[in-house]
């Protein structure tokens, strides 16, 4: 080995053990100095979830207890008896539409069924007869199938009768509400026309709403469904109920849906959501006020040896009511500083 090279060997263990005892150089304080510098201690908390603040979401339709009421035919809207926001029963009549086509379904129901009336009593008279040998089978089969054209014709249009119930007045006809919910939304205007197979309501049972969020792509893999979300200024509390399978190439975020129940939300409306993930075994949850960020490294305050320690930890989130959660050499119960770490950070070591 080179004799120039072994001063330096023994020098390395010895600057190893130097930045070691820096790192957990202790740094005390008289009573007076923690007083000057308004240096408060606490204990970090044993962290349950790992908040994502802020996210962009979107309020929507919720895929499950809503119903969408369309116009089964055209025609002009005569009456509207239902507003947005209104709660309605099941079957309770939200709008009334002058259609042509009502006009002539009570004349069509009508001659179906005199039509079906007299096909089903002509084929019963056939079976009689082609039991007695009277007329030929190909006769009462003739009659059979004429009867049973009969009926799907009548069916056809009870059906029809049932999707555009009759109204007072001859001509229209009149959209019932399918479930018991509130009025999320109108799309008729009185007066107006209206196309067939057009949204005319939307209706939610209770309070639901469905949440659309935007999630960074780097927390994709802790997804999961029901995990809760919380919607920002006490909008609502929910469930994640649907994860998007794919990234979206512009924003690079996973687009999931969440159940919630927002009572003061809108259809439409843009909010901040937090969304909590499952926090790490060994994570805490400190105020942010104790965690220093400075020439690249992390580190918090432990109180130890009558004074305190800088430990490096790692920031997982940080959240806008004033709390971070990290993870390191520090268990839940562990006292720190939890106010005035930046200045005792700029304290040399050793104390002042």
């Amino acid at each position: 080995m080179s004799r120039r090279l072994l001063p330096l060997l023994i020098l390395l263990p010895a600057l190893a053990c130097g930045h070691a005892a820096a790192a957990e150089a202790v740094k005390t304080l008289t009573p007076a100095q923690k007083q000057a510098l308004d240096i408060r201690t606490g204990s970090a908390q044993r962290a349950v979830h790992v908040p994502l603040d802020g996210l962009p979401a979107r309020v929507s339709v919720p895929l499950t207890g809503s119903a969408v009421v369309t116009a089964p035919y055209e025609g002009v809207v005569v009456e509207l008896l239902a507003r947005e926001g209104q709660t309605v029963r099941q079957g309770q009549t939200l709008a009334r539409i002058r259609s042509r086509e009502a006009m002539t379904l009570g004349a069509d129901l009508a001659a179906a069924q005199g039509e079906f009336r007299v096909a089903s009593a002509q084929a019963g008279r056939d079976r009689q007869l082609l039991a007695e040998g009277i007329i030929p089978a190909a006769r009462a089969q003739a009659d059979e199938a004429r009867s049973a054209a009969a009926a799907a014709r009548l069916r056809e249009l009870q059906a029809a009768r049932a999707m555009a119930p009759a109204g007072a007045v001859p001509g229209t006809y009149e959209l019932r509400a399918p479930i018991a919910g509130r009025v999320l939304e109108r799309a008729l205007q009185l007066g107006e026309p209206v196309a067939m197979f057009a949204k005319a309501y939307v209706l939610a049972a209770g309070n639901q709403v469905m949440l659309e969020m935007q999630v960074p792509a780097r927390d994709a893999a802790g997804l999961r469904p029901g995990l809760p979300v919380q919607v920002a200024g006490g909008g609502g509390e929910g469930r994640v109920s649907e994860i998007g399978g794919a990234v979206d190439p512009a924003s690079q975020t996973v687009r999931v849906r969440a159940d919630v129940d927002g009572g003061r939300l809108l259809v439409g409306q843009q909010v901040r959501a937090t969304l909590l993930l499952p926090a790490p075994a060994n994570a805490v949850q400190v105020p942010s006020e104790a965690v220093i960020e400075r020439e690249g490294q992390t580190r918090v305050y432990v109180a130890r040896d009558g004074g305190f320690v800088a430990v490096p930890v790692q920031r997982l989130a940080q959240t806008t009511t004033g709390e971070s959660v990290i993870t390191g050499a520090v268990a839940a119960g562990t006292e720190l500083v939890v106010r005035g770490a930046a200045r005792l950070d700029a304290m040399p070591a050793g104390g002042q």
